[in-house]
């Protein structure tokens, strides 16, 4: 193969990467480094694409052997500050920052980079400084006006933020997710400013550049298959695995999960593991572990007791791995409200906390924020956003008539109200004693990778109860699509 030939499968990869398509774009790279093994710039996507899909650990072992073979790319020392960044390992980041700006002073990517992990750190002021020290200013730079603005709205100047990212729209000859960036920060300004017609609108521009690739009958069927299989669920076997008491967060996207993680894994016996795939890949595996022809939940009735144990002792020992002394280990994949039949199978003694939310307020923050391509596409519209959300209360719903599992609903409100009454049922649930560290669960050093990390870093506040109120009609399309949902939330608890 050719070099011109190598670049074009490169760039290939990369439109499949920035594309959304994260899955064929790891299939392609995988494929072409088993013939050009030392391919160093095929490397760093694949690096990319770990840190893309969330494993850090992957990403950052991929990227120091393509930075052992080139040491001088500054693309490859800013990729690998941004996965540190990522990781909150922040000094680090810094660092490897200043070791790309030495190769290439005017790199923007690490200038932006540079910026962004002084945000993350809650110093707005140095982020600033390296905008205002770059050789480039931030007009001639959608990236670095980008974290300008972010910069700038967290120092409390709204009417500047808006205005530095408005000068780049609509950039329609920007890379999409450097538009979508522009757009919400935009909204986001003007919210804060108060300007709530301005915002929405933005936002609404922000939310069309959103692929809507979610299957809502999909989702139906999938329901419908597991109802099928687990409404007579004592007929089916289980794992012996009763000794293990995994805890599951379960529920809505902006619905408080991470805060009651957080108030958790600041428990010194227990570790918040964050949003893992770890149980639905090996959901996605189960027929092939089975050797049925069956697909998942059908599978599961030609299953026994001890293929069941080996799954869960798989699941165990990497969760284990993941945080080796902690006695209580909390799995934060929302997406999970999908498995709880499996789970139930699997840990017979497992416990599951569901994390709620006013659904006007979860909605609304939802469709406020910018998540990673190809990840929530029902969230780009407020009509989306309600359809998912009625869907994944007709999961709950189906689980609270055929499991015989013990499930514990924590209301966001609730929490805001009552934090140590909350934060003793918690750790009451997941069999904790009482620790006083949690009521200050801002101090605990563990690093979040949620949209929420910036939130937990700080002590609870109240401003986002009732944050609905204020739109009012403009969120008329999200009151309007969610049914009964608002009527069945405010009537109390399940």
């Amino acid at each position: 193969m050719s070099s011109e030939q190598d670049r074009l499968v490169r760039q290939q990869i990369s439109s499949l990467l920035y594309g959304g398509d994260v899955a064929a774009a790891e299939s392609l790279c995988q494929q072409h480094l088993r013939s050009r093994a030392r391919d160093h710039e095929a490397m760093a996507l694949l690096a990319h694409i770990h840190l893309t899909a969330g494993r850090f650990r992957d990403a950052e072992a991929t990227l120091s052997r393509a930075i052992a073979l080139d040491a001088k790319r500054a693309d490859y020392q800013a990729l690998m500050a941004e996965i540190l960044t990522t990781t909150g390992r922040h000094r680090e980041a810094l660092g490897r920052y200043d070791k790309a700006l030495k190769i290439r002073s005017d790199f923007e990517a690490a200038l932006a980079g540079k910026a962004d992990t002084y945000l993350r750190m809650g110093k707005p002021d140095k982020a600033l400084r390296v905008v205002s020290d770059s050789p480039r200013p931030s007009s001639e730079s959608a990236l670095l006006a980008i974290v300008q603005a972010r910069a700038l709205i967290r120092d409390g100047q709204y009417d500047e933020a808006e205005s530095v990212a408005r000068q780049h729209l609509p950039g329609d000859e920007l890379i999409i997710e450097h538009r979508r960036s522009l757009w919400f920060v935009a909204a986001q300004a003007a919210e804060r400013r108060g300007d709530l017609d301005g915002a929405a609108e933005t936002y609404r521009q922000a939310n069309a550049l959103s692929e809507d690739d979610w299957d809502p009958e999909a989702s139906t069927t999938a329901r419908a298959a597991a109802r099928e299989i687990f409404t007579d669920a004592e007929r089916l076997p289980r794992s012996d695995c009763r000794e293990d008491r995994p805890v599951f967060i379960v529920g809505m996207l902006r619905s408080g999960s991470t805060l009651a993680e957080q108030i958790i894994a600041a428990h010194p016996d227990a570790a918040g593991l964050g949003e893992i795939d770890t149980l639905p890949t090996l959901a996605a595996t189960l027929q092939e572990v089975l050797g049925t022809a069956l697909p998942y939940p059908a599978c599961l009735q030609e299953t026994n007791e001890l293929s069941l144990t080996g799954v869960a002792r798989a699941y165990l020992d990497e969760t284990r791995g993941m945080a080796p002394k902690a006695h209580c280990r909390v799995d934060k994949q929302l997406g999970n409200f999908c498995f709880l039949g499996l789970i139930s199978l699997l840990f017979p003694n497992a416990r599951v906390i569901h994390c709620r939310r006013h659904p006007m307020d979860m909605g609304l923050s939802c469709w406020t924020q910018k998540f990673a391509p190809g990840t929530t596409g029902w969230s780009s519209t407020l009509e989306g956003i309600a359809g998912f959300h009625r869907e994944y209360e007709a999961w709950m719903d189906l689980w609270s008539e055929v499991l015989p599992m013990t499930v514990l609903e924590v209301r966001y409100e609730d929490l805001v109200a009552d934090l140590e009454g909350q934060t003793r049922r918690l750790l009451e649930f997941c069999d904790l004693e009482w620790d006083d560290r949690c009521l200050k669960f801002w101090e605990t050093k563990r690093t979040v990778l949620t949209l929420s990390s910036d939130q937990v870093r700080q002590p609870l506040y109240g401003r986002s109860v009732g944050r609905h109120a204020q739109w009012g009609s403009r969120l008329s399309p999200l009151r309007d699509a969610m049914g009964d949902s608002i009527e069945r939330y405010e009537s109390g608890p399940i």
